[in-house]
């Protein structure tokens, strides 16, 4: 493909998604995309980011959990549950617009200044929405989730603006081809997770507030030595101006993405809310050791996070070409691989997953069956995941949001119906909930893929019939 003043584009996305199941065929990677990673697979350096961040995170929760016990951990552990899920409902959408709109834009050759800047001013408009409730609720909000402790409302209220950051830093570093710099990113925040527990603990810190404060902390640095000595793609006086997106679109369209992260996000970690919720929001053990069995048995979901990005923009382009084959073979490839080492992950869970939960303390304890259904989940969770980023591909946002309250209903209704104990029902409602939004997904993409690919062909012929 050429840009309009007649030159190829210098898309480093192409050549990554190359390495991706049913990858486009390699173009041209820019000298800082090299530089920074991008001249290899990019699977290497998200993988090893990725490993490396999922790695911290769990010593992370198992060096808290050893210092000031299970019971005293668990505001750190709920903490922990909301960083990664309202933290990133709120703001991976801001990820998911950049990495998406700046892959269209260096595709066409269109300037990304437009998109990067009205992306980044929704995201203020939503960070300061999200702080302002925070201060207006900070009481009730530490009653019934951190055992009124308000300090670990404020600590989150400082993760909210860190993730804020750290998304828009991830979203230009994936649309610009930097996956190294990515990987650079996820590794560091990982390390400076366990080295500020390691630190404050050699100092005598014991206070979980001051051992939760390492957790906000680290991914604001990270992405500021990940950003640090990068040089800015050509001005945007230099790239042809791209027909301008109506800011009712762009608003749309982050109305839509922030809707369906944010289900996603609660329908991921409800089962700790309603474990914590039976419990009237006091400190447990169980809460604790509820959220250290989840970080177990998503292993693979925080592997899948490492090629999530590398996945929109690959099919963000294939769809922008009008490569709906490709695109078909991708999800079918991607899932293939997905269900399989699932089940090798399962089985792996059914043999360790209680061992390994032990270690994160003495008070540390589930059902090897529990685990087991929490893994299973999490694969179904993964499925549904890769076929979303279809959809977001497609512009079907608010298909891709309909899924999870579908299957968060089924979720609840086998929760409440269940006559189990608190951990089994958790357990077997997120089996439930998972299948569900699988099935849906599955069928809302095959559709949307149908249209488009009828749209397309539709488009085509007319251009032919007026040239001829």
């Amino acid at each position: 493909m050429t840009r309009r003043d007649g030159t190829t584009p210098d898309d480093g996305l192409s050549a990554a998604a190359s390495t991706a199941p049913g990858g486009l065929p390699p173009a041209e990677v820019p000298a800082e995309a090299a530089a920074s990673g991008g001249g290899r697979s990019p699977l290497i350096a998200l993988g090893t980011g990725t490993v490396l961040l999922g790695g911290c995170n769990y010593l992370y929760l198992a060096l808290v959990g050893n210092i000031v016990g299970g019971v005293a951990s668990a505001p750190v552990s709920v903490l922990w549950t909301m960083m990664a899920g309202i933290a990133v409902g709120l703001f991976q959408p801001v990820e998911q617009m950049l990495s998406r709109g700046i892959a269209r834009a260096r595709d066409t050759g269109a300037s990304t200044r437009p998109i990067v800047v009205r992306t980044l001013a929704l995201a203020g408009v939503v960070l300061a929405a999200a702080l302002v409730l925070l201060l207006v609720f900070a009481d009730p909000i530490g009653r019934l989730l951190f055992s009124g402790q308000t300090e670990f409302v404020h600590l989150f209220g400082v993760g909210l603006v860190a993730s804020t950051a750290l998304f828009a830093a991830r979203g230009w570093l994936a649309g610009t081809g930097r996956f190294g710099r990515y990987g650079l990113e996820m590794s560091l925040e990982g390390v400076l997770k366990v080295l500020g527990v390691l630190a404050l603990a050699a100092g005598g810190a014991t206070d979980p507030r001051l051992l939760g404060s390492a957790l906000v902390v680290a991914p604001i640095v990270a992405a500021a030595v990940a950003l640090a000595g990068v040089r800015r793609a050509a001005p945007a006086s230099q790239a042809p101006a791209a027909p301008p997106t109506p800011r009712s679109a762009d608003l749309a369209a982050y109305a839509a993405l922030t809707t369906g992260s944010l289900l996603l996000q609660l329908f991921v970690n409800v089962g700790v809310i309603l474990a914590q919720v039976a419990v009237s929001g006091e400190a447990t053990a169980y809460t604790a050791s509820l959220v250290a069995a989840l970080a177990v048995a998503r292993v693979p979901l925080f592997l899948f996070n490492a090629v999530q990005s590398l996945m929109l923009t690959r099919f963000t382009v294939d769809v922008q070409r009008g490569r709906f084959a490709a695109l078909v073979r991708s999800l079918a490839g991607w899932n293939v691989a997905v269900l399989g080492l699932g089940v090798v992950w399962v089985v792996l869970v059914w043999l360790t997953g209680a061992l390994v939960v032990s270690w994160f303390g003495e008070d540390y304890e589930i059902a090897t069956g529990d685990l087991v259904l929490l893994a299973v989940s999490c694969v179904l969770q993964i499925v549904t995941m890769v076929v979303t980023q279809a959809l977001l591909a497609l512009h079907r946002e608010r298909l891709a949001t309909v899924v999870w309250p579908v299957g968060l209903v089924v979720l609840l209704a086998v929760y409440l119906l269940s006559p189990a104990d608190l951990g089994t029902a958790v357990a077997v409602s997120m089996v439930a909930g998972t299948a569900t939004t699988a099935a849906a997904a599955t069928v809302l993409a095959a559709w949307s893929v149908r249209r488009a690919s009828a749209a397309t062909s539709a488009s085509v012929d007319g251009g032919a019939r007026l040239e001829a």
